[in-house]
């Protein structure tokens, strides 16, 4: 009688060790498969990476100090290996950085940095900086800010011709001549309207999830 239940028990530890070998099968496959969905999840921004952004809050070196927010949106999309990492249209943040109003005989400067970019409603915080904007520069004039001088411009006709006409003409010389009157009055904004396009470059890697 002895040997029957001898032999069961046997049975029953051989059984528990082979279902003991199938979990750690199970959970080392299954480490080796989380192992690689994690390697394929996200893909990660070099630094020195370049992000269009168009602004969507109206800024002026008159009324904006330091830490002012601003929000915008991806231009174009941050393409990496084949997919798009950050698609078009993604929300981005930021602040100003650095900014000086318009003086007697000096020009004005607004300077912006990004905070960060939303993809996929996941906040990624990005550190981005751009070149800073000068009153009357030819950055600012193709970026479209230069509505002082385009005034300036148009006053400086008007006081030469004593005419609306001198107006007109006063507002294609303003780009250039009005740069030197204005620095002897009290100078004129860096003005950046909704829309305004702004490239920025990344000064750390960014991972984002897929």
């Amino acid at each position: 009688m002895r040997h029957p239940h001898f032999i069961l028990c046997l049975g029953l530890f051989a059984v528990t060790v082979l279902s003991g070998c199938r979990t750690e099968q199970q959970v080392a496959q299954n480490g080796t498969n989380n192992s690689s969905t994690n390697r394929v999840a996200s893909l990660t921004l070099p630094s020195g990476t370049s992000i269009d952004v168009a602004l969507t809050t109206p800024l002026t070196s008159k009324t904006a100090s330091v830490g002012t927010a601003w929000t915008g949106t991806t231009r174009t999309a941050s393409v990496l290996d084949g997919r798009n990492v950050i698609p078009a249209g993604s929300s981005v943040a930021g602040t100003v950085t650095s900014v000086k109003a318009a003086r007697k005989g000096d020009r004005a400067m607004l300077d912006l940095g990004l905070t960060s970019i939303t993809v996929a409603e996941r906040r990624y915080t990005v550190h981005g900086s751009t070149e800073a904007i000068i009153a009357g520069s030819t950055r600012a004039r193709n970026l479209g800010a230069i509505a002082g001088s385009a005034a300036g411009g148009a006053l400086i006709g008007k006081a030469v011709s004593g005419t609306g006409k001198g107006a007109v003409i006063g507002g294609l010389i303003g780009g250039g001549v009005a740069t030197g009157v204005v620095a002897a009055s009290d100078g004129y904004q860096v003005v950046l309207k909704s829309g305004t396009p702004i490239t920025f470059t990344t000064l750390a890697a960014v991972a984002v999830r897929l």
